[in-house]
């Protein structure tokens, strides 16, 4: 059974790379506008 630290570290993770990634295409969008 995982630790409550390590599942929440895991979740902050995912949670970053997504963020990031669609900032990314953001900021992409922007300019190709």
């Amino acid at each position: 059974m995982l630790h409550m630290g390590v599942v929440f570290y895991l979740v902050f993770v995912a949670v970053g790379l997504v963020a990031a990634f669609a900032l990314t295409k953001v900021l992409k969008g922007i300019k190709l506008i």
